[in-house]
C-alpha cells in the first residue's frame, strides 16, 4: 500500500533531469569508475536565506566546496575547501583551503606539515581575499570582525601563534603575537586572549574588536589557564598558577575580572592557600575546567590532590614488571588501564561565590559525576558508590541528588536507578524515566509528578530485545526553551507535557499507520522549541520505509508537510526568513540538497551529485516481509543486480547486522575499500539481501537461523531469479558471529565471510573488550549477546550457540578475518574456529592483518581485504577460478617475498 501523503516528486521544479547521451549503451561499474563517486556533506544556509553552501567529497580524489546564490546564477566551486561558515549578516563566507590529495600525500611522505590557507569571500561581489598559514577562523557576532588563527611556524614548538583580528569593513588586520587561546564573548564585541610571550611572560588581554584596543588584565611569570566568559555579562574567569619545585602542578588561584569597560577593571581572586581548612593537601586543577554562571557571580572549578613530584624511577632491570589483579577490584584492571588518563583528571567540583567570598565542595572527585544547572545555584549529582561491586552483570545503578551549591544541602531524588534525569533548560525541573513512565521533579517544590501515568501508552522501547530487567525509554525528552513543557516520545508519537497541567497533548498521530515521529530543531540558533512557534518532526514509515516532515502547533493541530518513499532528512532553517534546506535521495537517486519554504509548498534542487550515474546500470531495492520461526513480523531489503534481466538466475549475498531493513532508501556509493559494499556486489551481478534479525533470550545464534532461513525463503518465493544453491552470508563483528554460526548449522548458505567473529562463547564471555577494558561478561549477559545468565548457570546454551562447538556440522567454506590488535573481539576467537576446522579437515581460510584493530584502518589493508572478500564470494557463488590463497598451501616465505 502507498503511504505517500505529499509526494516530493509532485512539487515544482524538483526533478533533476539526468539524461543519457543518445545511442549510449549503459554498463555496470568497473573499479576505476568507483573513484569518481561523490557524497554531499555539511550543507549550510545563510541567515537571509539567499546563500547556500555544501561540500562535495569524492571517493578517491579532490572534493570541492560549492557556494551558490539560491535566487541568481551566482556560483563558486572551490577545490579542496572545507570548514566553511557564513557571517551572521550573510555578506561574507570564510573557508580553509588545503592542498590537493596528491600534494598532501607527498607532504606526508616527506614528513612535512600540511597547512591550510584562509579564504574570505565577499558574497555579493564574489571577490576573494586569501591569508596563508591559517589553521582556524571565527566570525564574531555582528559580522564586523573575523579572527584568524595562524600556524606556529616550522621553528616554533612552544608558546602561542599569531592571531589576526581582521576588520571586515575596512579590511585592516591587527596581528597579536604569541596567542595560546582566544575566546569571544557571546555578544561578539570582546575577545579574551591568553598570551605566552617569547620572554616567558604570560597573561590575559581583552581585545575590543570594534576599536582594536587591547586591555591587559593579567601579566607576569605565572601560568594562566581555563579562560571562560559569563554568558550574559562581560565577566571573564581564569586560573593564575605559580610553580612549586616540590609539587606536581601549579598552585592555582581562581581569578574573576569584571567592569571591563572601566580604566581599572575589578579583579577578585580565590587563593586556596588562604582558605581555612578547605584545601588541605589539594589544589585547584587546571584540567578541572573553570566555568562562570551566566551572570558571572558564581564560579565553578575542579580541585584535586596536590601530589609531590615523583622521584626518578629505578633502573628498568631493578623494577618489577607486575600488575596485581584482585577479584575485589570494582573495575577490572584492563578497564582501569584504559581509563587511567581520565581517572588522573578527575576533580572535585567546587563552587566559589566572589560575593560574599563563600566556598563549597559538591562532589567527591572519585566516582561521583555532577553537572551544574543553568544558574549554578543547584547541581545534579550522580552517585554510583552504594551499588558498586566487582560482581556485576553489566547493569549499573546509582542514586541521584540535587545539591544546593550555596549550602551544600543534598536532596536525594532517585534511588537505585539505571537512568539519568534530564534537566530543564532553565534548571527548574528534572524529567526522568522510571517504571515505564516519565516523571517530573519540581526542584523548588521538592515534588514528583508522573507525567505519563494517566495514559494507556507505553513509553518504553517495547521492541528492545536485550535481556535487561527494565527496557529503556522509547525516545529522549526535549525541553521547551522556557521550561514550560517537555516533549516525550512513545514508540510512534510525540506528546507535549505542559508543566502544571496534568495531561498530555498528542502532537502527532502515527500509531495507526505505524509512522515514527521524532522532534526536529530546524533552526540551529534557537535554544529550544517554544509554545509560540510550530514544532517540526521527522516522520518515518516503519512498514514501508518512507519518510518526510510533519508540523504541529502546541495543541496538536498538525499536518504532514511532505512524505515520500525515499530518504528525506537534514532539515535546516535560515535564521531570518521563511526558507529551509533538506536532503532527498534513495537507493537509485543520489542524495541532493533542496530549498523550500517552511510549509514546504514549493521546492527546488540546489545540487546535482553524481550525474555520471545516468551512464551506468543501477539496481533497485524491494522490501521483503517474513516471519521469524516464532512468529515475529520482520522485514528485509533486497537489492537487485545492476544488470538484472528478468528470467535470468543470479547468486545472492546476504549481509547481516541485527536490523537492516530501514536502509531501504539509503543511497549506497561504490567504495572500493569497503569490503561489504552492497553497491559493488550489485554492480558485480549479485542480489544482496539485508534482513532484520530479532532475538529470543539465551539463543543468539539459533535466533539468527530462525530469522535468516525464513528471510531467504521469502526472497525465493518472489521468483525473481535468485539461485537457491548460490546464496552467501557475510557480516562483521556481531554479524560475523552470526555468519560463523549460521553457515555452520544451516544448509541455506553456500559460503560465509566473517570479519572479526565471536566463535567460542565461553572463552569469549571470559575475555575483555580491550578497547574499553570492560569484561565481555556484561556484553554477553545484558547487551548484544542476550545470554541473560553466566555460562555456569546454563552451559548448554553457550555450547549450542557456539560456532566452534557446532563445527562438525559445517559444510560451507568460510573466510575468517582479524586484525592482530583487535580490541573488541580477541583475535584468538578466529584462531579457535580456524584450528577446529583445520583439525576437522574443513574448508576455511583465515586472514590476519598486522597492527589492525577491530576494523581495518590502513588503506592498503582495506583494499586487500575487499578484493579477497569479493574473490572468495565469486569462487563459491559464481564459479570463478580461485586464486592460490583460496585453495592451496601458501608457505610463509612465498607470502613475504
Amino acid at each position: 500500500m502507498s503511504r505517500t501523503v505529499t509526494s516530493i516528486l509532485a512539487l515544482a521544479s524538483i526533478t533533476l533531469g539526468f539524461s543519457v547521451a543518445k545511442g549510449q549503451v549503459k554498463r555496470t561499474l568497473k573499479p576505476d569508475d568507483y573513484k569518481q563517486w561523490q557524497n554531499l556533506a555539511a550543507p549550510e544556509i545563510s541567515n537571509d536565506g539567499h546563500w547556500i553552501m555544501y561540500q562535495i567529497n569524492v571517493v578517491d580524489g579532490d572534493g570541492h566546496l560549492v557556494i551558490r546564490n539560491s535566487d541568481t546564477p551566482q556560483r563558486a566551486d572551490v577545490p579542496n575547501a572545507a570548514g566553511a561558515k557564513f557571517s551572521d549578516d550573510s555578506r561574507w563566507c570564510g573557508y580553509l583551503i588545503g592542498p590537493s590529495k596528491a600534494a598532501a600525500d607527498k607532504l606526508r611522505d616527506d614528513k612535512k606539515p600540511i597547512e591550510t590557507r584562509f579564504a574570505l569571500r565577499n558574497l555579493p561581489t564574489g571577490a576573494e581575499v586569501f591569508y596563508e598559514g591559517v589553521q582556524g577562523f571565527t566570525f564574531l557576532k555582528g559580522s564586523k570582525t573575523v579572527l584568524l588563527s595562524r600556524y606556529r611556524g616550522a621553528t616554533k614548538t612552544e608558546g602561542g601563534s599569531d592571531l589576526v583580528s581582521l576588520n571586515l569593513t575596512t579590511g585592516e588586520p591587527l596581528t597579536i603575537g604569541n596567542v595560546v587561546a582566544a575566546l569571544p564573548n557571546k555578544k561578539g564585541d570582546l575577545v579574551a586572549i591568553s598570551i605566552v610571550s617569547d620572554s616567558g611572560q604570560k597573561g590575559i588581554q581583552v581585545l575590543n574588536a570594534a576599536t582594536n584596543s587591547i586591555k591587559t588584565v593579567q601579566w607576569g611569570k605565572e601560568d594562566v589557564y581555563d579562560l571562560s566568559w559569563a554568558d550574559k555579562a562581560d565577566v571573564i574567569g581564569f586560573l593564575v598558577g605559580t610553580k612549586d619545585e616540590k609539587k606536581d602542578g601549579d598552585a592555582n588561584v581562581a581569578t574573576v575580572v569584571s567592569d571591563l569597560n572601566k580604566v581599572a577593571p575589578t579583579i577578585k581572586q580565590f587563593d586556596p592557600s588562604k582558605a581555612v581548612g578547605a584545601f588541605k593537601g589539594e589544589r585547584i586543577a587546571e584540567y578541572g575546567g573553570m566555568e562562570l554562571s551566566e551572570d558571572g557571580t558564581i564560579v565553578a572549578f575542579g580541585a584535586a590532590e596536590w601530589k609531590d613530584k615523583k622521584k626518578p624511577d629505578p633502573k628498568p632491570q631493578d623494577k618489577a614488571g607486575v600488575e596485581i589483579w584482585n577479584t575485589k577490584d570494582i573495575r577490572a584492571l584492563p578497564e582501569q588501564k584504559v581509563q587511567a588518563g581520565r581517572d588522573k583528571l578527575r576533580t572535585k567540583l567546587c563552587i566559589w561565590r566572589p560575593e560574599p567570598n563563600s566556598f563549597s565542595v559538591i562532589s567527591d572527585g572519585v566516582v561521583q559525576t555532577v553537572y551544574l544547572l543553568s544558574t549554578f545555584q543547584r547541581a545534579v549529582l550522580i552517585d554510583p558508590k552504594p551499588y558498586q561491586s566487582p560482581v556485576t552483570n553489566g547493569i549499573s545503578y546509582h542514586d541521584v541528588y540535587v545539591v544546593d551549591t550555596n549550602s551544600g544541602l543534598k536532596t536525594r531524588v532517585l534511588e537505585h536507578t539505571q537512568w539519568t534525569p534530564v534537566p530543564s533548560r532553565k534548571g527548574k525541573y528534572l524529567v526522568y524515566f522510571e517504571r515505564r513512565n516519565w516523571w517530573l521533579y519540581d526542584i523548588a517544590a521538592d515534588k514528583k509528578v508522573n507525567l505519563t501515568g494517566n495514559t494507556h501508552v507505553a513509553f518504553d522501547d517495547i521492541d528492545d530485545d536485550h535481556t535487561v530487567p527494565e527496557k529503556p525509554a522509547a525516545g529522549n525528552p526535549v525541553w521547551l526553551a522556557n521550561d514550560d513543557g517537555v516533549i516525550l516520545d512513545d514508540r510512534y508519537d510525540c506528546y507535549l507535557a505542559r508543566i502544571g497541567i496534568n495531561s498530555l497533548t498528542p502532537l502527532t498521530n502515527g500509531r495507526k499507520d505505524k509512522i515514527i515521529f521524532r522532534f526536529l530543531q530546524p533552526d540551529p540558533a534557537e535554544e529550544g522549541p517554544s509554545l509560540q512557534k510550530p514544532f517540526y518532526f521527522s516522520a518515518f514509515d516503519e512498514v514501508d520505509k518512507g519518510s518526510g516532515f510533519y508540523k504541529s502547533d502546541s495543541v496538536g493541530k498538525g499536518k504532514m508537510l511532505v512524505f515520500d518513499n525515499k530518504a528525506v532528512g537534514s532539515l535546516i532553517k535560515a535564521k531570518d526568513v521563511d526558507r529551509m534546506l533538506f536532503i532527498l535521495g534513495s537507493f537509485e537517486e543520489s542524495p541532493n540538497l533542496y530549498l523550500t519554504n517552511m510549509e514546504m509548498t514549493a521546492s527546488k534542487p540546489e545540487s546535482k551529485t553524481n550525474p555520471q550515474q545516468a551512464n551506468y546500470l543501477w539496481g533497485h531495492t524491494q522490501l521483503v516481509k517474513y516471519k521469524s520461526r516464532w512468529g515475529k513480523d520482520l522485514q528485509g531489503m533486497l537489492i537487485y543486480p545492476a544488470d538484472y534481466v528478468k528470467g535470468r538466475n543470479y547468486p545472492m549475498v546476504t549481509y547481516i547486522y541485527e536490523k537492516e531493513s530501514n536502509n531501504l532508501h539509503a543511497y549506497m556509493a561504490p567504495i572500493d575499500w569497503s569490503p561489504y559494499n552492497p553497491q559493488i556486489l550489485s554492480q558485480n551481478g549479485y542480489f544482496v539481501l539485508m534482513p532484520d534479525i530479532t532475538y529470543k533470550a539465551r539463543n543468539p545464534g539459533i535466533s539468527a537461523v530462525d530469522c535468516l532461513e525464513p528471510a531467504v525463503d521469502a526472497v525465493l518465493a518472489l521468483r525473481v531469479g535468485v539461485d537457491s544453491t548460490k546464496v552467501g552470508l557475510m557480516g562483521h563483528s556481531w554479524g560475523a558471529y552470526e555468519t560463523a554460526f549460521v553457515t555452520t548449522v544451516s544448509k541455506y548458505f553456500a559460503v560465509g565471510v566473517a570479519g572479526a567473529p565471536l566463535t567460542e562463547l565461553t572463552s569469549m564471555y571470559n575475555s575483555y573488550y580491550w578497547n574499553a577494558g570492560i569484561t565481555d561478561q556484561q556484553i554477553f549477559e545484558v547487551s548484544q549477546g542476550r545470554m541473560e545468565v553466566p555460562f555456569w548457570i546454563d552451559p548448554k546454551v553457550y555450547f549450542d550457540n557456539s560456532p566452534v562447538w557446532q563445527s562438525a556440522k559445517r559444510t560451507a567454506p568460510i573466510l575468517i578475518t582479524f586484525g592482530d590488535q583487535d580490541g573488541a573481539v580477541d583475535w584468538h576467537q578466529g584462531q579457535y574456529l580456524f584450528n577446529t576446522l583445520r583439525r576437522m579437515g574443513k574448508n576455511a581460510v583465515m586472514l590476519l592483518y598486522a597492527g589492525e584493530n577491530h576494523s581495518l584502518a590502513k588503506r592498503a589493508n582495506q583494499l586487500d581485504y575487499s578484493h579477497r572478500v569479493r574473490h572468495f564470494l565469486d569462487v563459491y557463488l559464481k564459479g570463478a577460478k580461485p586464486e592460490s590463497w583460496v585453495t592451496d598451501d601458501v608457505p610463509l616465505l612465498k607470502q613475504i617475498d
